[in-house]
């Protein structure tokens, strides 16, 4: 009974979490293009702001859920990593696509255990690898 009573009070905490806040519309990735060394192995900081049903915007972060990655070159190499912060660091000479996305819904994205199951909004910049 307990346990029942455990599920639907986070039930209904997770449905009032989510009402009355805006979604998330887009992603606005900047630099929008940026260019660095692979050798020695150059970084940029990318950022991401969130842009809002509402709209307003703010930079968004891990704590609202958001993920980095870079795309492979048109010739498949791995020319650029990027870490959880957005900063990117070349290894080859390559152009590469910089994604970040986060849930639509940012009011699931708190670190208590629960999967946001929301779309995935993202945005996108470009990184060339010289």
């Amino acid at each position: 009974m307990k346990q029942a009573l455990f599920v639907i009070a986070a039930a209904l905490i997770l449905t009032g979490c989510g009402a009355g806040h805006a979604n998330l519309t887009s992603i606005t990735v900047s630099p929008q293009s940026a260019t660095t060394t692979s050798s020695p192995q150059g970084q940029v900081g990318y950022t991401a702001t969130g842009n809002f049903q509402n709209g307003k915007s703010r930079e968004l972060s891990q704590v609202d859920g958001l993920s980095w990655k870079t795309s492979p070159t048109s010739t498949g190499t791995v020319a650029a990593t990027i870490g959880s912060t957005g900063e990117a660091t070349c290894s080859a000479p390559g152009t590469v696509t910089v994604t970040a996305s986060a849930p639509q819904n940012l009011q699931f994205t708190v670190s208590n255990g629960v999967q946001n199951t929301s779309a995935t909004v993202s945005g996108t910049a470009m990184l060339i690898c010289e």
